[in-house]
Parts: structure tokens; sequence; C-alpha cells
């Protein structure tokens, strides 16, 4: 246990200067690997560093990262918007409306809740300033949006959690269509209720029949993507990671020769801008493996089921004691970084629960989703802030009643299991 406290000591401590993650992650290990009693070789740090990545299921990641933006290098992204436009966009604070269900079918898509919220994030937030919109609210549609990009499949912190427990991928996405959609449409409650108290929203038209039917057939090619991929997937057609390939694919043939607006000096820049996305996301995963491996030679996952045994039988208390765990660990950890150390710890707890571990990997990442938009260190909010140049604290405030409602179906989630896991 001296060794637990020595790492965590030492991983605070350089998260609090500024150190990144990753950083952070290695040289906790091997504050650990020092203080232990056993002898750890220091040949052990890189060789954990490339084998924790040397998987194939993890070339999803960056197929995925590639597929966003080539659909951001083309029109793609703006059929989505329009038609997300012509279904939504007619109603009460039709905009708010519109961002939140763009980012629903973003989410289908990229994988990335950071992707999701840049991408829709340039192109709503200035559009809702000019209608009228608070900054601040413009600010906090796009970022809690943008948290469903990491529940609904494909998602990349599934894909790790998939990677790190030995389970099924598949499963996990199908897992997460039902509460990203519950999450989805509970952010558009939140858009009305507070668009309606502030009196900054436009006033609600005819929906047009005319316009939908336009902008559908304009972007049908588009929209079916994610459905290319959960079908094909699920179908046993192809792997999760095979997937990430045909969208890629499928991407840059609609965007290059279907809508033939995707240039040549295009490509080169989605490689660039999807390898440095890849890289931070494999080097978190990396040290947080690493950071893993230390805390169960140590025997600290035994430990901590030895100390949990005595409630071990109350599944709801376990679930409980989980929820807050993964809403603390978001509000301080990357997702990435979160699942690959907490996994190998309270999988053992679950398990000796009698929790699916499906079920335990989607709470997991439905929780840890919401830290995107909680400080210090959520990530959306450096997004949103810098697109929309409004204050850290205006956000936070304005961030308030869309946390309070996701934590509200997180615990829906959590406790209703047959309503994601009732199709798996």
């Amino acid at each position: 246990m001296t060794v637990a406290v020595v790492v965590l000591v030492v991983l605070f401590l350089f998260m609090f200067i500024g150190v990144p993650i990753a950083i952070s992650l290695i040289l906790a290990s091997i504050s650990g690997f020092l203080a232990s009693i056993y002898y750890i070789p220091l040949e052990v740090v890189p060789q954990r560093l490339i084998t924790s990545v040397d998987s194939f299921p993890l070339l999803a990641i960056p197929f995925f990262m590639l597929t966003g933006e080539f659909m951001m290098s083309g029109s793609m992204g703006q059929r989505i918007a329009g038609f997300a436009f012509a279904t939504v966009g007619w109603v009460r604070s039709g905009l708010a409306q519109v961002s939140t269900l763009t980012s629903m079918f973003f989410a289908g898509i990229s994988g990335s809740g950071a992707a999701d919220t840049a991408a829709v994030g340039k192109m709503m937030i200035p559009m809702m300033e000019q209608k009228g919109y608070d900054k601040g609210f413009a600010a906090a549609t796009v970022a809690s949006a943008g948290t469903i990009a990491v529940v609904i499949p494909p998602s990349i912190p599934m894909i790790v959690y998939g990677v790190t427990a030995g389970v099924s991928i598949g499963d996990l996405f199908t897992a997460g269509i039902v509460p990203g959609i519950l999450i989805g449409l509970s952010i558009m409650l939140v858009n009305y209720w507070i668009t309606k108290k502030k009196h900054y929203s436009e006033e609600a038209t005819r929906f047009e029949f005319t316009a939908f039917k336009k902008t559908f057939i304009e972007g049908i090619l588009a929209l079916i993507l994610p459905l290319i991929i959960i079908f094909g997937i699920r179908g046993g057609i192809f792997t999760p990671t095979e997937a990430g390939a045909v969208a890629a694919a499928y991407a840059f043939i609609i965007n290059k020769f279907i809508y033939k607006d995707m240039k040549w000096s295009d490509i080169p820049e989605a490689f660039i801008k999807a390898g440095k996305m890849t890289a931070m996301v494999v080097f978190i995963i990396a040290g947080a493996n690493l950071f893993g491996w230390l805390l169960t030679a140590e025997q600290i996952p035994h430990m901590l089921v030895e100390l949990v045994s005595g409630f071990a039988d109350n599944r709801y208390l376990v679930l409980l004691m989980f929820t807050v765990i993964f809403f603390i660990a978001g509000c301080f950890l990357n997702a990435s970084a979160a699942i690959t150390i907490l996994t190998p710890l309270l999988l053992p707890i679950a398990l000796e629960a009698g929790i699916d571990p499906i079920f335990f990997g989607l709470i997991m990442v439905v929780n840890l989703s919401i830290g995107l938009i909680t400080p210090p260190v959520g990530l959306d909010l450096f997004i949103v802030k810098g697109i929309a140049d409004v204050s850290y604290d205006r956000i936070i405030r304005s961030l308030l009643p869309f946390i309070f409602v996701m934590v509200i179906d997180l615990l829906i989630i959590t406790f209703f299991p047959a309503l994601s896991m009732f199709w798996i």
C-alpha cells in the first residue's frame, strides 16, 4: 500500500504543476518502481509502453479519427448540419437544438468528444451568437452535446475499455446507443427550458417537409455512415478496427468522388491532424497501462476486492460506489487514462458483485463523459472557450443545468440496466 500512496502523491503533484497526464503517469510509475520492496528493473518501462499499445483493436482509433477529419474536409459535416436544421431548426430554440442533434449525428462517425465539440462548435457557436444567444449558453450547449460522442458508437473510450477488459467492442457499441440518445434528448429539454426562461431564442416556425426532404436526400450518404458502422459490426461483416478503415475509406470516397468538394491538398492535413490526435490518445493509454501494471503487480486490485468484499453482494451499493469513483476520476483524468487505470482495479469487484463487464464498461464511459465538461481538466470546456472567446467561469455557470440533468441520466442508466442491455 506504501507504493500506491507514493505513486498517487507523485501523480497528483506532477498534474498540479501542469505536467502532461501521460508523462505524469510514467514518472509516477517510475517512482513506484523505486519505492517497491521488490526489484523491478527500469527496462520494464519502455517494454510496457510499447507492448500496451501493440494491439490490433487499438488501430480503430486512428481510423475513426481519420474518418472525422475526412468528413470535415468536405461537405459531409455541412450536409449533416443542414439535415439537423431542417429536422429541429423550426422549433423554439431551434439553433440550440440543431447543435445538439448535429452532435448526435457526428457522434456516430468520429467517436471523439473533442473532435465532435470542435467541429460543431466552429459551425454553431458563431451562428448562435448572431441570433442573440448568450455566449456562455451557446458554448455550454455545444460542450455538453459533445459528450455524447463517447457514448454513441463508435466510441474511442469504449474501444480502450474493450481492449483493456478483453470484452466485445461490438457489444459495448450496441449498449451505448440508447443511453446516448437519452442524453441527447435530455440536453434538448434543457435547451428548451433555458431559452424560454432567458427569452433569447428564436420563435417557433413551421416544419417544412420540402426542406426536410431536400436536406435528407443531399445528406443521405453522410447520414448512413453510422448505420454502416453499427450494422457491419453487429452483423459480423467486419471487426471494429475494420469498421474504422471502412468508415475512413467511405468518407474519403464520398467527399472526393461523389460530392467532389474535397481537394487533394486536404488529404495530407487530414492525416496529420488524425495522427496528432491519435498520438495524444495512444501516449496516454501507454502511460496509464504502465501505471495500472504497477498497481496490479503490487496486488492493489486484490486488496481492494478484499476491502469491499463485505458489501460486494449488494449490487446497488457497489454501483453507487463506482458512480462516485468514476465521476471524481473524470474531473481529473482523461477518459482513456482513467479507463486504463481503473479497469484492472475495479472490474474484479464488479465481477464479484455479479455486474456484467459490458454494463460495467458502459457506466464507466457514461460517467467519464461528464468529465469532459467538469473542471478542472474538462477538455470540451477549453475547446468551446477558445471558440466562443468567453470566460471559463461563465461557461461553468451555464453548464450547471446540463451537468445536473446528465447526472440524472447517469443514475437512470446505472440503476435500470435493461434500458441499454436488452438487445445484447
